[in-house]
């Protein structure tokens, strides 16, 4: 009964997003039947975009066609080339989904035991270290990391390319090479909230009953750490991660930008350019139901992690 209370409001949230995007999108300085015809254009002219278009209809209109469009899997058509959005987005989708996996694995692979280290001895050098790094990468913009990581290790260095994107499919180890620089720099800003959470729970954790038992049963450290203490004190990481996907994605905009990665977040900056509203409608769409997925898994994570949600839930 809770999954479907749980759906039911998901899909309320759904709604509310796509109707404020669209109210949003269409408040936009511009019209695109302008940006179509180019500077010759006509009254009568941008009278003929306008009524193809159907951006002569009233905006509570259009708005529910596209919605009744979406429920049949049609997300409508670029003004500008006329192509299908979900042809675009399946296009660009896997270039962003991508940057989003291996900044989120460089992230936890760093901030998983930089955080159990940092907790087992606070306030020594390590911790000092760690929460220092972390301090300062939390006060930098991934922006500002992304254009001194192309002017050090693209420019000086010539390490990694500065742009340029080849497909996973194509070959994966150029791939892998152009994914570099994006990927970590989208993951250092996370990886510095992970570190803190994963401290701070290990750290309270360290301290319960259970771990003091252990600890009296000759237990090694590493053990203890990994069965009894990490898995309790990650309830808090995942909760972060998952609330944590709208500013990587919001991260991800900004990045595949500097790095001219041709995923959906340089789709969208191109599209607002252009008053493509369609394109940037069907963008906010997916983004938000991607966001609103991943946090009901989040929620779902929850029954195997800590098994007194499951029973909870099973109570309740």
């Amino acid at each position: 009964m809770k999954i479907i209370q749980r759906l039911a409001a998901l899909l309320v949230v759904l709604l509310l997003v796509s109707f404020l995007s669209y109210l949003l999108t269409n408040l936009l300085p511009g019209n695109p039947a302008i940006d179509i015809l180019g500077p010759s254009a006509t009254k009568a002219g941008i009278a003929a975009v306008e009524h193809q278009l159907h951006l002569n209809r009233p905006l509570l209109v259009r708005y529910l066609d596209w919605l009744g469009a979406v429920l049949h899997g049609n997300l409508g058509r670029s003004y500008h080339t006329n192509q299908p959005v979900s042809q675009a987005l399946a296009q660009r989708l896997p270039v962003t989904v991508e940057l989003l996996f291996l900044s989120q694995v460089i992230s936890l692979v760093i901030a998983i035991p930089l955080g159990v280290l940092s907790a087992l001895r606070p306030g020594r050098k390590l911790d000092q270290m760690v929460g220092a790094g972390s301090l300062a990468f939390l006060s930098v913009p991934p922006y500002t990391l992304a254009v001194l990581f192309v002017l050090v290790f693209a420019v000086k260095l010539k390490v990694f390319p500065a742009t340029g994107y080849v497909p996973f499919t194509q070959s994966p180890l150029p791939n892998l090479r152009d994914m570099v620089l994006p990927a970590i720099t989208l993951a250092l800003g996370t990886t510095a909230v992970y570190v803190r959470v994963l401290r701070a729970e290990m750290i309270a954790t360290l301290q319960e009953n259970f771990i003091v038992m252990a600890r009296a049963k000759g237990l090694p450290t590493w053990y203890i750490l990994i069965r009894h203490a990490l898995r309790p004190s990650s309830f808090a990481l995942v909760t972060v991660a998952g609330l944590n996907v709208g500013t990587l994605i919001g991260g991800a905009f900004l990045i595949e930008s500097v790095f001219s990665l041709p995923g959906i977040g340089l789709l969208t900056l191109q599209s607002v350019y252009s008053h493509d509203f369609l394109v940037v409608q069907g963008v906010v769409v997916v983004v938000a139901a991607a966001y609103v997925l991943v946090n009901f898994l989040v929620d779902a994570l929850y029954l195997v992690i800590d098994p007194r949600t499951r029973h909870a839930a099973a109570s309740s």
